[in-house]
């Protein structure tokens, strides 16, 4: 739905004073399969103390622990249907920046592995689980609630783990598990990050099970966004009607830049899309981010343009880091995505502040500089561009929130300045 800041309706084009229209499409998102739905199958920040203190305190209240579990809704059922099928698993395990980063964390941290009790929340085909075991957990829970768990335990048994690895068919809110846990490892993250709202299984894990002191890989994520510039994908999808075989169809443009651009766009970019510096959106800590605060997250944004450009939409990416127990990073401590400059300071809201040291924490990065994914970026696009000169301002606030129709779903609210220009869209990534 597109609102104009005075209340009324516009058609969704830019026009000064009112609002901006579109939205994302292309490679538009769709419900049902890794490559458009990711959901739940199976924040601030403090130190050590803090979280052993929250765990403990958590673990002693009788009243939290016996809450009954959230019902499993139709659009869950449709969700762990759609991980049946093994398309979706082969498309993830194919994505070797994913799946090599998962390898090289549980093996970087085999010192918290081994001898262990490990949960891998929405553990799919368990190959994450089986890296556990080959890292040397003494047992490992995989945790899934799709009929993909009927395949991964025979995986299991083909490998010879069934003394370790524990297959565990059902949600991480029903199933039982009768000891603590020392690991938790998921891959949980949805595209735009947040997007299909799984990392609630993970805190749910993590409240029900984790030892104080126990390791969470991922331990952080961060989200971006950043203004850009996208011409070509533009004009392939809106400017082609204006000559179809020497015929006039500019008549469908209006309709084509609806159907493009309506809904958000998970497609690649590059740098050179990117018109200014990324700022954080939001910044989650495993450890000690609750469900709450992922019900809505409101961020503050003010970009300057780099170049004289046409400004087509948002882009957004994340990264997620793995860090140890011992180890627990600030929000300013977060690896930076982009080449910032030296004097970067900045945390949520703005850019973000360049690690000490790199190599600190090992990180997997969606970022359009770094080895593509299956995630992609995330796009809003704008139904017209708007014309930015270099330095230029780009201001506004943004905000997600869980859907009421459908919690996996995700609202979109941005509110936007430029050149004395006003805009409001809002959007659903369903």
């Amino acid at each position: 739905m597109l609102q104009p800041t005075d209340g009324g309706y516009t058609n969704g084009y830019h026009h000064d004073g009112a609002v901006a229209g579109g939205i994302s499409g292309g490679h538009r998102v769709r419900r049902g399969s890794r490559g458009r739905s990711r959901g739940r199958r199976g924040g601030g920040s403090s130190d050590g103390d803090a979280r052993v203190s929250q765990w403990q305190q958590h673990h002693e209240d009788e009243e939290e622990r016996e809450k009954p579990a959230p019902p499993c809704t139709e659009f869950d059922t449709a969700y762990f249907n759609s991980y049946a099928h093994v398309g979706i698993h082969e498309e993830m395990i194919k994505d070797r920046v994913r799946t090599d980063t998962y390898r090289n964390a549980i093996f970087q941290h085999q010192n918290f592995i081994a001898g262990k009790v490990v949960v891998d929340v929405g553990c799919g085909t368990g190959i994450l689980s089986i890296f556990c075991a080959q890292a040397g957990a003494r047992r490992v829970y995989a945790v899934d609630a799709s009929d993909i768990a009927v395949q991964a335990n025979e995986i299991v048994k083909a490998n010879n783990l069934c003394d370790k690895v524990i297959v565990l068919h059902g949600r991480v809110e029903d199933v039982e598990i009768d000891e603590e846990v020392d690991v938790i490892v998921s891959e949980w993250m949805g595209y735009m990050l947040l997007y299909e709202s799984m990392l609630g299984s993970v805190i749910t894990a993590r409240d029900r099970w984790l030892k104080p002191g126990g390791l969470i890989l991922p331990s952080h994520a961060t989200l971006y966004m950043a203004p850009v510039t996208h011409p070509d994908r533009y004009s392939e999808s809106v400017d082609f009607w204006r000559n179809v075989y020497g015929i006039d169809m500019s008549a469908i443009m209006p309709l084509a830049k609806q159907c493009a651009f309506e809904e958000p766009s998970v497609e690649t970019i590059t740098v050179e899309n990117v018109l200014t510096w990324p700022q954080v959106v939001k910044h989650v800590d495993c450890y000690t981010v609750t469900t709450q605060e992922l019900e809505s997250i409101t961020s503050r944004f003010k970009f300057e343009s780099m170049m004289r450009s046409p400004f087509h939409g948002f882009a957004f990416w994340f990264d997620v880091e793995f860090t140890g127990p011992t180890v627990f990073p600030s929000n300013n401590g977060m690896r930076p995505s982009f080449v910032e400059p030296s004097n970067s300071n900045m945390t949520e809201g703005n850019q973000r502040k360049k690690r000490p040291n790199p190599n600190d924490a090992l990180v997997l990065s969606t970022a359009p500089e770094d080895p593509p994914t299956h995630w992609q970026q995330t796009l809003v696009y704008f139904y017209e561009p708007l014309d930015v000169e270099q330095d230029q301002v780009i201001e506004g606030s943004l905000t997600l929130s869980q859907s009421k129709e459908n919690a996996r779903f995700m609202n979109i609210h941005l509110e936007y300045s430029s050149g004395g220009r006003s805009f409001v869209k809002e959007s659903v990534m369903r």
